[in-house]
């Protein structure tokens, strides 16, 4: 049997320290392969509010889900394996470019320059 399905995970934000560990293993897990050095699946990001794309969970809007023919197998919404090759270049239902956020990286100088403390520093997220 192929399985067809998604894994995810849910992480106490609460306990949160911004310091990306979860989407590092996440890389090292799904990643291994040549030409997937920049692909990242684990997005971090705070609920409630509209998502990673931009309102991503909309089913309807993104033709998401599965649907269950007559003879008992499933088939996802978007198409068979034939139609998603079809559109393997230019696919209506995957989010554009807008939809996500900036790339992000982190202001190293200000974790080398901070001031000794009974806090550890932080490398603070900066927008590109």
């Amino acid at each position: 049997m192929k399985v067809r399905a998604q894994i995810a995970m849910v992480l106490n934000l609460d306990k949160c320290i911004g310091c990306h560990t979860c989407s590092v293993t996440c890389k090292n897990v799904w990643t291994s392969r040549e030409g997937m050095e920049y692909a990242w699946f684990n997005n971090v990001e705070t609920k409630p509010g509209i998502g990673y794309p931009k309102d991503w969970e909309n089913q309807r809007r993104w033709n998401g889900g599965w649907r269950r023919r007559k003879n008992g197998a499933i088939e996802p919404k978007q198409g068979g394996k034939w139609r998603l090759l079809a559109n393997i270049f230019a696919n209506p239902n995957l989010p554009e470019i807008d939809d996500y956020y900036e790339p992000f990286t982190f202001d190293y100088e200000h974790l080398h320059n901070a001031p000794e403390s009974q806090a550890a520093p932080v490398a603070r997220p900066v927008s590109l």
